[in-house]
Order: structure tokens, then sequence, then C-alpha cells
């Protein structure tokens, strides 16, 4: 009777110990989020003057572009050695003149383009250059080829340059765009394309008037392969960093984050989650940055002169 209480009260105390165990290994863990979104919080802001068009670099370079009023006034654009001298306030790394500049891109070998809009109707290059053992933008061309109010751009994987045409309506390549204006029209029709981004060779394209996002897969040749399409109102950029897809909508004066991996069928039956960054004001440019200690989203604070940073 002695061995069989030993062995009840052996067995009871094994057994909390396990439960105790599970209870942590589960509060560890937390509960599972089936969105695979994170929670992005506003963590810090800066001044800016009318920033519109944002992009980082491989390198982790920032640059912003300044939207002026009234149409065909001149704006400028800066450019910062990291996303931390930019919250830090501190000064430009460098500075240009640009006039109606919407959008903005880093290539793959850090050389930077600037689409102007209105007027000009133009992709302005800057190449980048080692002056006195310091890397520097120096001015080297433009591609100017009847576009009508060119918008986003941005590079894929072998470093070929699309544009987003928005007032023909069309998506433009350019196989190289350093040393050459020729192009292919790769596809129209998409209701006003506005913002355009790349990541692992997937395309993603805004249709403004069509409200949609349009999601591709790219072809070896640059052309355009699977398409999928998710309804979404009103947007003008789009930014993409691993699984996170984010959209502005500066109308609706919020930021729509959706889980890439999610996109994988048509807006009549989309059935992924999606999450909102709600502002009080209108959001135009959106890049995603590597941080220390992991990522961070910047949005382009159009009308409230601030450029600001969310983080999980």
């Amino acid at each position: 009777m002695k061995n069989l209480k030993s062995f009840v009260l052996l067995m009871f105390l094994l057994l909390a110990a396990g439960a105790i165990m599970s209870c942590k290994k589960k509060d560890k863990s937390g509960p599972t989020d089936t969105c695979g979104i994170p929670d992005l919080q506003l963590t810090a802001s800066v001044d800016v003057s009318n920033p519109c068009g944002l992009a980082v670099s491989a390198s982790g370079k920032v640059a912003i572009t300044e939207y002026k009023q009234p149409y065909g006034s001149t704006g400028i654009t800066k450019v910062w050695n990291s996303y931390s001298d930019l919250l830090a306030k501190k000064a430009p790394a460098q500075s240009f003149q640009s006039v109606g500049a919407e959008a903005i891109a880093f290539d793959n070998n850090e050389n930077l383009y600037i689409t102007e809009t209105e007027q000009n109707a133009r992709i302005v290059i800057y190449k980048m250059a080692t002056v006195n053992g310091v890397k520097t933008y120096q001015y080297l061309r433009v591609i100017q080829e009847g576009f009508v109010n060119p918008r986003g751009i941005a590079f894929d994987s072998k470093n070929r340059l699309y544009l987003a045409d928005d007032g023909k309506d069309r998506l433009l390549r350019f196989n190289d765009p350093l040393n050459s204006s020729s192009m292919s029209v790769v596809a129209g029709v998409f209701g006003s394309p506005k913002g355009l981004a790349i990541a692992n060779d997937t395309l993603y394209l805004t249709g403004y008037s069509s409200d949609r996002l349009y999601k591709y897969g790219l072809t070896a040749a640059g052309g355009l392969g699977k398409s999928v399409v998710v309804s979404l109102p009103k947007l003008v950029d789009v930014a993409t960093y691993g699984n996170i897809v984010a959209g502005a909508s500066p109308g609706n004066k919020r930021i729509t984050l959706l889980n890439s991996n999610q996109i994988q069928t048509s807006e009549v039956t989309y059935s992924g989650c999606t999450k909102t960054l709600s502002g009080t004001g209108d959001i135009y440019g959106l890049a995603f940055v590597k941080t220390t200690t992991g990522y961070g989203l910047l949005a382009a604070h159009y009308n409230q002169n601030k450029i600001l940073f969310y983080q999980p």
C-alpha cells in the first residue's frame, strides 16, 4: 500500500510537471496568426517638405521626391545614406531639382531613376559614381519617349526597368535603361496604372481608376506570366517586402497590408486577410527598409509634410 501511494504521488507530480511545461510552451508561442500580416505601429516621424515618391536601395540609401504645387513647379529630390540618418534629421547627402516628380527607384547597381510627370513626362537618370573616394550621384541622361504622366518604376532581377505609363494606360519595359531608350509595351488597359513594385520577379501594379491591385509573375523574357487581381480602392503606390504587400490609398487616408502568399485567386473570390493603417491625410509613396531588428515601412505623408515610420 505504501508503494502504491508512492507511485500515485510520483505520477501526480510527473503529470503536474508536464502540465506546467505544456502551459509554458503554449504561453511562449502565443496565438496563431492565420493572416501572416504583422501589426505595424507608428514608431517615428520626420519633417520632409511635400514628400511624394519613396525608394530604398539595396545598400539602404533612401530617396524622397518633393512634389510642389502648382502644376509644373520645381521640387527637390533628396537622398540620405540610410533610413537612420533620415529619422535622425540629418541633412541629405545629396539633392537634385525635379519637376513634378511623383516616383523614384534605384536599380540593382544603385543608380537612381526619377519619373517627372506633367509637361516634362520623362525619366531622369543619375549614375552612381565615386569622386575622390566618395560615392555620389551625377546626372547621366533622360528617357523621353512620348509618355503621358509616367508614374511608378521598378527593376527586376535582370536590371530591366518597368514603367507605369499612367496617361496611356500601359506597362513599359526597358532592357538597358542606363544606355538606351529602346522600350517594349508589355501590356495595357489596367485602369490608370500608378504604383509599381517588383520582388523576386513578381510584379505588383495598381490600377487607380479600376480599383485593382494586379499581381504578375514575370517570365524569363520580361513578359507577364500568371495574373491575379485583388479589388482595392484608389491605390497610388505599392511596396513589398518578404511576404508583405502594402498599398497606399491617399483619398481614403490609409495603407492596406496583404500577405502575398494569400493573393492566389481573383478579386471576386479573394479570401485573404488585410490589415489597415489609418492616417489623417494623404499618404502617397511607400518603401520598406531593412533595420537592425528586422524591417520597417516608410510612408510619405504629403499634406502633413512628414515621413512616417512603421515597425512590427
